[in-house]
């Protein structure tokens, strides 16, 4: 007997089931396609391998990325002490990167190497001088000075490079200085007969310098006097020069430098007198044909010094605070 007919829901059950599978279908199928399309085009494009251009002309780097289908876009321009004018400092993406055609490659050209003209230091200070230079790029070289009754010290009498020549930054440049006018020339005193300190601080007021300080014995003249300088009463001297200084001592065995005390050590002893600042001390020995510094540093009021200084070659030991001679002392 025929089979009953299939009910009404059930029938619209079976094609909207239908309907569901063709558009899942068809989604599948359309996303399938869209991929295979990109994946074509894709791998369509050509991939190109970026040369080195860093030092190469930037003409040729225009040339040379045109020919492989890359853009060139230039990022900017800068001074450069290694890469020549219109070559090529870097690239970005670098040497070696596979990109494909139609892409950028950023390049950074030099300028080449920076270049000004020299400024006119002459008539300057030197401190002025050097202000000028570092704010030109530039630095002192050579430094030399002389005499010269045109240019007040310090100042700037020549300069090389020349002033107005081409120069690229950091040259340095060789300065000569100016040293003032000629010291005047005035007679040599006479210092015979002055003991010790008083001859120095005869010379320093004279802006005179104090050369080696020796001894001998005479009888005719006071003990612990001047009895002998060079330069000589009379002779021409200019400020700075140096003098040599002669004193009268006893040679009964104690300055004598002979073989007892000749390795013997003596104690010196400095007291910096009670105050509110500190102060510079000095302490030289003028030893037969030798003049040390046994001691320069800053002392606090109230301090003490202890220097150990050999008894032979009849030392004389002389003490500056601030510049001045405050004691002069024969071991």
């Amino acid at each position: 007997m025929p089979s009953p007919p299939a009910s009404p829901v059930k029938t619209l059950a079976k094609k909207a089931l239908r309907i569901s599978l063709l558009v899942a279908l068809f989604v599948i199928m359309a996303g399938m396609g869209t991929y295979l399309a990109l994946t074509l085009i894709i791998k369509g494009e050509d991939t190109v391998i970026v040369p080195d251009l860093v030092g190469k002309d930037v003409l040729y780097g225009l040339e040379i990325l045109s020919d492989l289908g890359l853009n060139t876009r230039v990022k900017g321009t800068e001074y450069h002490d290694r890469v020549p004018k219109n070559h090529i400092i870097d690239q970005d993406p670098g040497p070696g990167a596979a990109i494909k055609r139609g892409r950028d490659v950023k390049i950074r050209v030099s300028r080449g190497t920076e270049t000004i003209f020299m400024p006119n230091l002459a008539g300057f200070s030197l401190q002025q001088a050097r202000i000028l230079l570092t704010e030109n790029g530039l630095c002192q070289g050579v430094l030399s000075g002389m005499i010269s009754s045109r240019f007040d010290a310090g100042q700037v009498m020549a300069q090389y490079p020349p002033p107005g020549g081409i120069v690229s930054r950091n040259t340095c440049a060789d300065l000569l200085v100016s040293r003032g006018p000629s010291p005047p020339a005035f007679a040599m005193v006479d210092l015979s007969g002055f003991i010790l300190e008083t001859a120095i601080r005869r010379l320093e007021q004279m802006q005179l310098t104090v050369g080696s300080i020796r001894t001998a014995r005479r009888s005719d003249a006071p003990l612990e006097t001047i009895v002998d300088q060079m330069p000589p009463a009379g002779y021409r001297v200019a400020s700075g020069n140096r003098v040599d200084l002669t004193v009268n001592r006893s040679n009964d065995g104690r300055y004598a430098g002979n073989a007892e005390n000749g390795n013997q050590l003596e104690l010196f002893r400095f007291f910096l007198e009670n105050g509110f600042l500190k102060k510079r001390v000095q302490v030289k020995m003028n030893r037969r044909q030798l003049s040390l510094n046994l001691f320069d540093d800053f002392l606090a009021p109230g301090q003490e010094i202890w220097l150990l200084v050999p008894k032979s070659g009849n030392p004389t030991i002389l003490v500056y605070v601030d510049g001045q001679l405050v004691e002069t002392r024969f071991m």
